[in-house]
């Protein structure tokens, strides 16, 4: 038991090497594939205008009017960003999925938003295994729409809904009225609450699943 402990920790540590190993690569590809197509623009811009200002008695072309360094710079920062985001789920994935026993502790996964609920949260965030498993469908509601994994449907009429009022701010979860979930819940067979939980599981990287669609 203890070696194939020893050989799943093994396993995690070179998944997480991996992925920082991907995700470095891919920011410094991003950023010198930019810089290139920034000097390349710049040459070019600079040749037509000095081929086309001859003939046409034209004032040049300013180059500073295009993308700049700064722009590179602050667009690579939010990619960073967003690789940063997608190394921290992906290292918390693989930690779940080795959660087994059902007294395991979970690993909170941050959200499309980089938010990441705390420990604390126990009225809606499931702290073990079992706490997952048993989680009652109020509580799952919450957690699907606080990691957007609702139904589409559910989905769609929220998105109309923020587009009339206009309403761009992080949904706060422990806000949500109850009556108003378990009015929402009543659309819903049971297969499409089944179908709700192992979405959220394969988001989090846990192996619970329930009813028939159990990939």
């Amino acid at each position: 038991m203890t070696t194939e402990l020893e050989q799943l920790k093994k396993k995690v540590n070179d998944l997480e090497a991996l992925v920082k190993k991907q995700t470095l690569l891919i920011s410094t590809t991003g950023k010198n594939v930019m810089q290139l197509q920034l000097n390349q623009q710049r040459n070019d811009v600079q040749k037509f205008d000095e081929t086309f200002n001859a003939k046409n008695n034209v004032p040049p072309i300013d180059p500073t009017d295009f993308a700049t360094n700064g722009d590179l710079v602050e667009l690579v920062a939010e990619l960073q960003g967003e690789l940063n985001r997608i190394e921290e789920r992906s290292i918390r994935r693989v930690v779940n999925s080795t959660k087994l026993d059902g007294n395991d502790t979970l690993a909170p996964m941050p959200n499309p938003d980089g938010e990441i609920p705390s420990l604390e949260q126990k009225d809606w965030f499931p702290i073990s295994l079992s706490d997952f498993e048993n989680i009652p469908d109020v509580k799952l509601y919450k957690l699907a729409k606080f990691y957007e994994r609702l139904p589409e449907k559910v989905k769609e009429e929220e998105d109309y809904e923020n587009l009339l009022k206009r309403q761009n701010e992080t949904v706060q979860i422990n806000d949500l009225d109850e009556k108003e979930i378990m009015k929402e819940l009543k659309k819903f067979s049971e297969e499409e609450i089944n179908e709700m939980f192992n979405e959220v599981a394969r988001f989090l990287g846990v192996r619970s699943r329930r009813g028939t669609n159990i990939w």
